[in-house]
């Protein structure tokens, strides 16, 4: 049985901050066309507020310092805040456009505002701890998506317990790097199956890194349910997230790796396909006529019969049956070239 589809997420995050409210909705609505052009299952946002995240004296980060941006991760988090009243707006949008919407809240006014909205919840890498916000989410009903950047084994295992012990059902972990860009050598994929093998349940990859290919195309050769990935318009665009995102081309080639990707897995089943079945037949090796063979003929290996591929000759019996074969006579007349069939001999 072939595998359930691979759901893929494009990941607008912040990318949608653009100046005015205007100009903000116009580009969270490009944002959301690009996704759905892309072929992406959903396409998601952030939803939070400045107070509800950090302290207030929190200072800068310095990833973001690096990058050039100077302001308090604080101003940074108000700067970039949706608004509560674009939700259901781009949330039609995304409809109209035949495309999931799914937002990541922070706390729980933030779910409250987008879960009229939304299918299923995210709940970020650094939220693995917020008791509350699992609580709350939870009590949705909806299937959780769960990062797990910068976690421990013991951190997800009090996680899972949390969400379940609250009446959670459907969840499913995301193996994620916390760097922004993430190094290829950071992505540690394996720990796919690990958190699979340990937890028993989905395991899918939110993928930090630069790269549009490597890491979803190997995360779901080792059975990763869902891809979630930062895009933007154009990485030299002011903000925390544009710089390793991945752009409009990226994103169409990376959902079509994918979807190719996982039309490769196949089933697991080891069978013979039917675009096999033409070269099974015409170059599989059997016990073939090297020469005329008349009925009454003794046959002998590498006198009148050998193992050769057939071609377009009738394919004989399996090599195993040589022993078999050897000096039996033959009950009709053979054509070179023709397959040894098991009633032509005695």
């Amino acid at each position: 049985m072939k595998k359930n589809r691979v759901f893929i997420i494009a990941e607008a995050g912040s990318n949608w901050r653009a100046g005015t409210p205007q100009r903000d909705i116009k580009m969270a609505k490009i944002l959301i066309d690009i996704a759905s052009e892309s072929g992406a299952d959903a396409v998601k946002f952030q939803t939070y507020r400045p107070e509800t995240v950090y302290v207030p004296n929190a200072g800068e980060s310095d990833y973001l310092s690096e990058a050039g941006i100077k302001e308090s991760i604080t101003e940074i988090f108000r700067d970039s805040s949706m608004p509560y009243e674009m939700i259901p707006l781009l949330a039609e949008h995304c409809k109209e456009k035949e495309i999931e919407f799914m937002s990541t809240p922070f706390s729980i006014e933030d779910t409250k505002a987008i879960d009229p909205y939304v299918k299923r919840h995210k709940i970020a890498s650094y939220e693995i701890s917020h008791s509350r916000l699992i609580e709350f989410v939870t009590k949705t009903g909806k299937p959780l998506i769960l990062s797990t950047g910068a976690a421990t084994i013991e951190d997800i295992q009090w996680a899972l317990e949390h969400f379940h012990n609250n009446g959670g059902k459907e969840i499913t972990l995301m193996q994620t790097t916390a760097k922004y860009p993430a190094p290829i050598s950071s992505l540690n994929l394996t720990a796919i199956k690990t958190l699979r093998e340990h937890f028993k349940v989905p395991v899918g990859l939110s993928d930090h890194s630069r790269d549009p290919i490597i890491g979803p195309i190997a995360a779901v050769a080792l059975g990763a349910t869902t891809i979630e990935k930062h895009f933007t318009l154009h990485n030299k665009l002011a903000g925390p997230d544009h710089s390793f995102a991945i752009t409009p081309n990226e994103l169409t080639k990376m959902v079509k790796a994918i979807r190719d990707c996982e039309e490769s897995l196949g089933s697991g089943e080891k069978i013979i396909q039917e675009v096999e079945n033409e070269l099974r037949h015409y170059a599989q090796r059997a016990i073939q006529a090297t020469k005329q063979i008349k009925k009454g003929d003794v046959l002998r290996e590498s006198v009148n019969i050998d193992i050769l591929r057939p071609g377009k000759q009738k394919q004989g019996l399996h090599p195993k049956f040589l022993k078999e074969i050897e000096g039996k006579k033959v009950k009709r007349n053979i054509s070179v070239g023709e397959g040894i069939l098991s009633g032509d001999y005695e």
